[in-house]
């Protein structure tokens, strides 16, 4: 019998809405027996749920397991590679999260600087992304688990640039902040700090965990290059594809099981839930993995037998 694995979300650690605590309530409430956090470049969230596991008796709820999403490049997309079941006390992981945190803090003082100079202003670059940095912080002031990071360590992207934009009254809502100014026209190529797809894979493998390349139908590929894609992939010694997503259309679910086949990959299976704002997509609230399949997770519950 199948579990209900969500294996992709996201807390306030990064650009999700819920705190920890907060997003590992939901799951359980929605009936998820398999969960991994997976913040964009980030452990936070496993960590302090760690800590609050160890002060107080463990929640019923879901099992879970440790995760991140990396932001990565190939051929000029940028790619994210999930990666599950690690060890959170690797002495490689803090090297790696330092790294895509030096990469993050220069792509987002790149988009301060283009906006300062769309938006003809007469503050710094620095003094944005100081404001960008605020908006970021008070995200995680107003959940209910008291999870707070530091003006040091907390993660900016460009939800946190579009929430800049509204707050300002340049926009009226996110989509209006992308339209106009955080798309990759305005903003140019932020693609170039992240690292190489097969880096990643390879940190991931390093650390003892998996690699499963997220929402494959994302991207907006031709069916070639998505082939690619996936193949170049396998090659890197990547494991799984996500086969079940949160959003996805009619046959795509056929055409990932298809990929996963001829490249022999594992299926995995998330949300990539963010907020209850978003009401199309919840956790756990997804369709099976195919029978056809083996399972990311089956090496998990063959070891724990």
């Amino acid at each position: 019998m199948s579990i209900n694995a969500d294996l992709h979300c996201h807390t306030t650690a990064s650009d999700g809405t819920l705190g920890p605590l907060e997003l590992y309530r939901r799951a359980a409430d929605q009936g998820v027996e398999l969960l991994a956090i997976t913040d964009h470049d980030s452990v936070a969230a496993h960590r302090f749920l760690q800590q609050h596991f160890l002060q107080q008796r463990p929640l019923d709820g879901p099992r879970l397991i440790a995760g991140i999403e990396l932001s990565t490049t190939w051929s000029g997309v940028e790619i994210h590679i999930v990666g599950l079941n690690f060890a959170l006390d690797h002495p490689d992981l803090d090297r790696i999260i330092r790294n895509q945190d030096n990469a993050r803090r220069q792509r987002s003082l790149h988009i301060a600087k283009k906006l300062v100079k769309l938006l003809r202003l007469s503050i710094t670059e620095d003094q944005l992304f100081a404001e960008v940095v605020g908006i970021a912080l008070s995200r995680q002031k107003s959940t209910s688990d008291g999870f707070t990071l530091t003006k040091e360590t907390v993660q900016t992207g460009r939800p946190h640039f579009a929430q800049w934009l509204i707050n300002k009254g340049y926009v009226k809502d996110a989509n209006a902040a992308f339209d106009h100014y955080l798309n990759d026209k305005k903003l140019g190529n932020l693609r170039q700090f992240w690292p190489p797809m097969s880096q990643a894979v390879a940190w991931l493998r390093a650390l003892g965990g998996k690699a499963v390349l997220a929402h494959p139908g994302k991207y907006k590929m031709t069916r070639t290059k998505l082939r690619a894609l996936v193949k170049d992939f396998k090659l890197a010694g990547g494991h799984a594809l996500e086969v079940v997503g949160g959003v996805m259309v009619p046959g795509q679910t056929e055409q990932f099981v298809e990929l996963c086949q001829t490249f022999e990959l594992q299926a995995s299976r998330g949300s990539d839930f963010h907020s209850p704002d978003y009401r199309w997509v919840e956790l756990g609230r997804l369709r099976p993995v195919p029978d056809s399949l083996p399972a990311v997770w089956q090496d998990w519950q063959q070891a724990e037998k």
